[in-house]
Parts: structure tokens; sequence; C-alpha cells
């Protein structure tokens, strides 16, 4: 059989392992039109440019279009990291190739053969969504800033910027999977999945410098001047600290709960351990999650006067979570199979299907509740400082928290349910 033959069976046969790839891919390309719209389409410049026959080339770069341009390069790297979630989907399969006596050449045909189907199916789908979203955003934006215009109408820059996208994705992903194929032998793509390995013994004094780094974060938003920009530096310093306390802290924390009072609680027991080696797997999401929601409330804040840079706030923030989401719900959903194997030695040592579910629902909650956390408390300081200066209302700092708590939340529940059809419900027997 053909390596595309191949590739195609394998890419049908273990779709599930594809899906969110190809919904990242598809996502990513109608937010890229629609953001490609925004910058590109004439009625949607500053209007008094517009109304001397200007266009976005006559303003000196405008916030929404720099706006836009970084929610397209967000996109593009999600897109990057779906990939590499794709990839190491894939390293059992590519290991057997290897085994097999299938060359580099070949092996790295096989992926990009069906990264080229998924991205070829994606892109005229991802187009057509966007074809069908830009007359409600142009709608919505023409409304906020009084332009008279036919709203379905879209650019032809928007089309062709988004296949030079797509091409240069397509460019980048084969150069990334090469890359990969390269470095990684037999043994390491058999070991990909393997559990992470994490620093031990870590001294109470890292711990206080860590949680004193993200409370100084907190600390420098009333050491700076009122600015939107002024929370970035904050934001990051406090990011910084969290990392610190979830690689460094965390595992020797668990350890010793595990050790102390945890001992006797076998629920406990089991699922922080799970619950320590998901958000080690997680700080690259988290750090994306915490900067993008406080990023973008600083944004929303310093634009609620203006409508074209508001309006492509909105849409960035949703587009953010959204892709956020997503992602964490489909990389605990995966690294719930893996775990398909502890939960059925569980059961035949005594475990009844009821703790099992105890067992996950207790480290899904742990885990969206630390998700949720560590943004919230640069959220509502933020948006208190915003509050105070009079520029942001309490209605509207608390529609904010509730948009980013209540897409978790969701999250959580989907998270949870797919978490039980991938390790409880395959168990036969049993109460």
């Amino acid at each position: 059989m053909g390596i595309f033959k191949f590739s195609m069976r394998m890419l049908v046969k273990d779709y599930k392992k594809s899906l969110f790839y190809g919904i990242t891919l598809i996502f990513a390309v109608a937010v890229c039109f629609v953001f490609f719209n925004i910058i590109n389409n004439p009625d949607l410049a500053d209007q008094e440019i517009a109304r001397s026959g200007g266009t976005w080339s006559d303003v000196q770069m405008p916030f929404s279009s720099v706006l836009s341009f970084l929610i397209i390069c967000f996109c593009c790297f999600m897109v990057f990291f779906a990939n590499n979630f794709f990839l190491s989907r894939k390293t059992t399969e590519l290991a057997i190739m290897a085994m097999s006596g299938s060359g580099y050449i070949n092996s790295t045909m096989y992926v990009l053969y069906q990264t080229f189907t998924l991205l070829l199916l994606a892109t005229p789908l991802g187009i057509l969504i966007g074809r069908c979203v830009v007359p409600f955003s142009n709608d919505y934006m023409y409304q906020m800033l009084g332009v008279h215009k036919d709203p379905s109408y879209i650019p032809q820059e928007a089309y062709l910027y988004s296949f030079i996208l797509v091409a240069i994705v397509l460019s980048m992903i084969c150069v990334l999977t090469a890359g990969f194929l390269h470095k990684n032998d037999i043994q390491t793509l058999l070991s990909q999945e393997k559990e992470m390995k994490v620093k031990r013994n870590t001294k109470k004094s890292k711990a206080v410098l860590f949680f004193g780094i993200y409370v100084f974060g907190i600390v420098m938003m009333f050491m700076n001047p009122h600015e939107p920009t002024a929370y970035i530096a904050p934001t990051i310093v406090g990011l910084g600290g969290a990392i610190g306390v979830i690689r460094y802290v965390l595992p020797d924390f668990v350890r010793n709960l595990k050790r102390g009072i945890f001992l006797t609680k076998r629920y406990v027991l089991i699922s922080i351990s799970n619950l320590n080696y998901s958000m080690q797997r997680s700080l690259l999401l988290f750090s994306l999650m915490t900067v993008a929601v406080t990023g973008m409330l600083a944004v929303l804040a310093a634009n609620q006067n203006s409508p074209r840079e508001f309006t492509t706030g909105v849409i960035g923030y949703i587009v953010v979570v959204v892709l956020l989401v997503v992602s964490i719900i489909y990389k605990l959903s995966m690294e719930a199979l893996t775990r398909k194997t502890l939960f059925v030695n569980l059961w035949k040592i005594g475990y009844t299907r009821k703790e099992l579910r105890k067992i996950v629902r207790q480290e899904v909650i742990s885990y969206y509740f630390v998700l949720i956390l560590i943004p919230l408390v640069y959220i509502m300081f933020i948006s208190g400082r915003f509050i105070y200066y009079g520029d942001m209302s309490l209605k509207f700092a608390y529609i904010y928290i509730l948009s980013y708590i209540i897409p978790i939340i969701v999250s959580g529940f989907i998270t949870y349910v797919q978490y039980i059809n991938a390790v409880v419900k395959p168990i036969k027997g049993g109460k």
C-alpha cells in the first residue's frame, strides 16, 4: 500500500485524533478572513478620512488594524500549537513505521499528506463560515460608526490574504513537521506520552519567592500610572510567579499532601496526582489565557468610546477565549485516553464506577478552579482600577468577568463528560 493511501486510511480510522486539529484550522481560517475584512474594508476606515476618500492606508497604523493583525497572529500560533499536539498523537504510528523500515521521507510525507488534506478541507469551509459571519460583523460596526453601506460587501483582499496566509502556514507546518521527525528517534517517539518528569525537592524559599512574584505583579499595578499599557508588565510579572508555583512548587506540595493528610484518602490521592500532571502539561495554555483576558480587558476599557476599536476588541476577545477553551478541552480529553489503563486497574483492585467518577470530578473541578483563579485575581484588580478612575462601569466589569468564567465552567462540564466516556464507561461490570 502506498504512503498516501495508508495515511488517508489512518486519517479516517483515527478521525478523533484529527477532529480538534481540523476544527482549529476551520475556525482559524474563518477568523482570519473576518479580520482581513476589517483591515481592508474602506467603509470601516476612520470616518473623517473616509469622507475625503481615504482608506486604512491613509491612517498611521490605526489601533483596530494593529489589534486585528495580533488576532490573526494568535490564530496562526494556535494552528501551530494544534499541529504540535496533532504530531504528539501520531508518535506511536510513526514509531511503528520507523521500526517497519519506513524512511524519514516516508514518515514525513505520511504526516504531511494528512495535514494537507485537513487544510485543504478546512480552507474553503473556514472562508465560507467567515463569509457568513462578515455581514453581521459589518452591520454591527456600521451601526456603531453611523455608516450606511451594504454590510455584505467584502473586499477582494480578504480572500487574497486569506489564501496567502494559508500557504504561509502550510509552509511553516511542513518545516515544523520535518524538524519534529528529524530530531526524534524511535525511542523518543514511543515515550512521548509517558508521564512527564518534574523537578523535585524545591526549597521553601523558592515557594515564597514565586508567591511573592505573583503578589508583586499586583503591587506593580498601583506603582504605575493609570494607562492601558501600564498593566502589561505587571501581568507578565504575576504570570511568571504563577508559572513558577505550578511548575516548581506544586509537585512538592502535592507529594507532601500524598504523604500526609491525603495518605488515607484514596480518592484525593489519585485525583491530585492526575491534577498535578495535567497542570504541568498546560502551562502554555494557562499563560496564554492569563495574558489574553487581562490584556483584552485593558483594551476594551480604554476604547469604550471608540466604536471601531471597541467592536474589534470584542470580536477578538471572543475568538481568543473560544480558541483557548477548545484547546483546553481537547488537551484534557486526549490525556484522559492515556489514563484508561490506570482506571481499569483501579476498578480491578476494588474501586467502583461511582468512586472512579468521583476521582474524575475532583480532578476536573480542581483544574478549572485554578484556571479561573489565576487570571481572575488580576482581572478584578485591573477592573477595580478602571472603575476607580471612572473609565469603566461596574456593569461592564461584571459582564466581562462573567464572559470569562461562564465559558470555562461550560468547558469543565464538557471535559468531565468526555473524561468519563474515555475512562469509566468502557469498564464493563461493577457499579
